[in-house]
């Protein structure tokens, strides 16, 4: 099998049956209908008319509709569920026009749902309109990379239609379980150590996630009023009795880091927020990716034209490798 049958059999093995009223519904969205949803969530005029242009032949396609209709079907059920498995497949864009704009079309039939979801949980409209727009922000990163209409990391758009995610200012937050969600941090403290840390830190608690998008501002100013904004809307789109921690898995946590760039960079700032575990996943592809967003470019052809850049290559020049530490603030207090 190749690459894409294979995620294509592992989307099939993880995701429910089509429903007969789902597919029903879905297979008689007008094209019309595709092209209002995406104009609304403000993609490019360009994109809009190559999505729509494909969504008649794309309906035909029974392989296509099916798989879907089962995303749909999925979204569908497991909106609010934040324990729900979460998986990290692929992205389909060898498989041609349909793997490139199949999770357009989830989208644009789904996510006007979810903002009924969030509107009906007191999530105020613009944090609803800036979570909605990470359909655009992942287009926009597939183009960079690529030079194509399609879009990156797709299997994201999931938590983001789910209702488990909010962008609120320069972050994104997401509902986790510690030990529980797919994006609880891991590896995690011990039994022993989080009951001495106390409640907040055990298995089965209530945390927030936190994920940082392409681009974004992370100066201390604008981090100090996201998570002033965040404590806010968390609060009251995910009431819990009791919440101490978020938690951030990401390559900006590694503590390397400080060896290349100045003490008062914005990625140290943003660290110093943060306790650290002692253990972390080694990932060099990770920074890489977010880092340079070439795909198929060799570390020696990299551009070198920031700190930062110039880090990431001199590091795996002389051998090293990065790290994607896990780390926790108090978000809630104790």
């Amino acid at each position: 099998m190749s690459d894409v049958e294979v995620t294509i059999a592992s989307m099939r093995s993880f995701l429910p049956s089509p429903r007969a009223d789902v597919a029903e519904w879905v297979a008689a969205v007008t094209s019309t209908a595709i092209r209002d949803s995406l104009h609304e969530l403000a993609l490019e005029a360009d994109e809009i008319n190559v999505i729509v242009a494909q969504w008649e032949e794309f309906r035909r396609d029974e392989r296509w509709l099916s798989l879907l209709v089962s995303l749909v079907t999925s979204i569908e059920e497991q909106r609010g569920d934040h324990d729900a498995p979460l998986p990290v497949w692929d992205d389909l864009d060898d498989a041609g026009a349909g793997g490139r704009f199949l999770y357009f079309y989830l989208f644009a039939l789904t996510w006007r749902a979810t903002q009924n979801f969030l509107r009906a949980r007191h999530c105020p409209a613009p944090i609803i309109t800036r979570t909605m727009s990470s359909l655009a922000r992942h287009a926009g990163i597939h183009s960079r990379k690529w030079h194509t209409v399609g879009l990156d990391a797709g299997w994201w758009m999931l938590p983001v239609l789910r209702g488990e995610l909010v962008h609120v200012g320069s972050l994104q937050f997401h509902r986790v379980t510690l030990g529980v969600g797919t994006l609880a941090p891991h590896p995690w403290y011990s039994d022993a150590v989080a009951r001495t840390l106390g409640p907040g830190f055990r298995v089965g608690d209530a945390s927030v996630g936190l994920h940082i998008p392409d681009h974004t501002e992370l100066s201390p100013t604008a981090l100090d009023a996201t998570f002033a904004e965040a404590r806010e809307v968390v609060g009251a789109v995910w009431p819990v009795a009791q919440r101490r921690v978020a938690t951030c898995q990401s390559w900006m946590l590694d503590p390397q880091l400080a060896e290349f760039l100045a003490p008062s960079s914005n990625i140290l700032a943003f660290q110093r927020r943060f306790t650290s575990l002692p253990e972390w996943i080694e990932d060099d592809r990770d920074i890489v990716e977010f880092v340079f967003r070439q795909p198929g470019v060799g570390l020696s052809d990299l551009p070198q034209r920031t700190t930062l850049e110039r880090a990431v290559v001199t590091l795996l020049k002389s051998g090293g490798h990065w790290r994607v530490p896990a780390g926790w603030m108090d978000f809630d207090g104790e």
